[in-house]
Parts: C-alpha cells; structure tokens; sequence
C-alpha cells in the first residue's frame, strides 16, 4: 500500500504533463482530469488594444502509462474558452520519458529524460490566453529529484526540471521548475512549487488584436504556488492548487490560477 501511495502526487505545470522524476506503477494507466479556472487583469507591453484582461477556464484529460521498465508514457488533450475563445480543443500531445536513475530502488537521486510533442490548433494562436509559440511544438526536459524516506514511505521530497522547446517557427523557450513537498499521515500532501517560462524572440510588443502566437515574442514569467493533495487508500487521490504569476514581461501579469485535479489509477489486466 506504501508503494501504491507514493506515485500519487502527479505535479501541475503550464504545460499539465507530469514531469516530476518518480514513474508510476509499471503496467498501470492513470486518468489525470484537471479543472483549472484563471484570470488575468492585463498583459504585459499589451497593445491594441493597451487594456486586456481575460477570465479563462481550462480543461486537461491526461492519460499515461509505464509501459516497460523505466518508460512512461503520456498522451494529452486539452480544452479551453477565453474572453477571446467559445469552448473548443487548445492543444494534443504526448510525452515519452525514460527514468535513468531512480532513488527509491537505490541511486542517489531520481533522474528522467523525456520529450514532448504537441499540435495547436490556429484559432488559439490568435488568443493571448494560449501560451504556445506555434502549431507545432517540442519540448526535450530533464528532472532530477531526492525523496527523504521514514523506513519505506516517502515524507519530504524535492525536483526540479528543465525543458527547452522550440516549434515549428520563431524562437526557443525554457521552463524551469522547482517544488518541494511533505506528506503527512500517508494521506496528506502538501507542495510548494515555482514555474518560469522565458520566450527567446525578438519583440517585445504584445499586439492583442493581431496576436499570432508567442513564436517571435521575448516573453517572461514566473509563476508562484501551493498544492494540497488527499491520498485515497484505493481511489487515487483528489487535489486543489493555487498559483499566482509573480513576474511577467510581454505575457498576461498578475494572473491567479485556481485548479481542482483527480487521478485515478486502473489496471487492463
């Protein structure tokens, strides 16, 4: 049952794939449903017009699976309705990860290298709320992480991951990550996290009218949080986040991110 417990905080990020350096079970798929409501007040070198702020709602349908030893993967497609946008598919994907080093059978630290491939559609291009650089994206990462074991069950741990991206035009991007976390009484966690996103282009206006997607924008954000997680003793575990965005030039500002998350683990054979 302590095995079974520990895969079950799967991290939110910007981007919503688990990128965290622990793998699930092998042979068990995981439903990852998330909710997630934001607004932002306004953008960042925003023009035309200069005043923009949006209330946006997001759903995310993650399913992943650690199909070999060592191999996870994760197929994704999500859903969104901006101020800009009625509801309608925002992005598909997936990520393919290998865990190259792993903590709780014996290495140092936890160590995964993985990739990211993913298509969005043109109509959310044209919205700002979509932080995507252009149809099509990749994204290679890596994350390193150390648990703090009591006998077998983990009660504080630490990650960090890295990505570097590009798509099909303009210019790259990276997204750090940095979190820490703590369970307490087997079924409660709690997590702290930090999540930049840093655009490489070369301009810094925001033209919100004839937005084409951050492709050719120098944009940067940091965004702040805290997680709670309930661990269920069968039924996976359910979650609540919020984030708020600290930092941000040529991106939505002073964004607050509220997000209900469930997952839930089955067994095909």
């Amino acid at each position: 049952m302590i095995r079974f417990l520990r895969f079950f905080l799967i991290p939110l990020s910007l981007f919503s794939f688990t990128v965290d350096p622990w793998l699930t079970p092998i042979a068990e798929f995981e439903l990852r449903p998330t909710y997630s409501y934001r607004y932002y007040p306004s953008v960042d070198r925003g023009t035309n017009p200069s005043s923009y702020h949006s209330h946006d709602q997001l759903i995310n349908l993650n399913l992943g699976v650690n199909f070999w030893p060592n191999w996870d993967f994760q197929f994704q497609t999500d859903f969104s309705h901006t101020r800009k946008l009625n509801w309608g598919g925002e992005r598909v994907g997936a990520q393919l990860r290998y865990l190259l080093l792993d903590d709780v059978a014996g290495d140092p630290v936890s160590l995964t290298l993985g990739g990211t491939l993913f298509y969005v559609p043109t109509r959310n291009l044209r919205d700002v709320s979509s932080p995507y650089h252009s149809q099509g994206n990749l994204e290679v990462g890596a994350s390193v992480g150390k648990e703090i074991d009591n006998v077998f069950n983990w009660v504080w741990r630490y990650w960090g991951f890295l990505g570097l991206g590009i798509a099909n035009r303009g210019y790259p991007w990276i997204r750090p990550i940095i979190a820490a976390e703590g369970k307490f009484h087997l079924h409660h966690v709690l997590k702290i996290f930090s999540e930049g996103y840093f655009g490489f282009g070369n301009q810094n206006r925001v033209d919100i009218d004839h937005f084409d997607g951050y492709a050719s924008v120098r944009h940067h954000s940091i965004d702040i949080g805290m997680n709670y997680t309930y661990l269920f003793e069968i039924w996976g575990a359910l979650g609540v986040q919020y984030a708020f965005r600290l930092y941000a030039h040529s991106f939505p500002q002073y964004a607050s991110t509220f997000t209900i998350h469930y997952r839930f683990p089955f067994s095909l054979f």
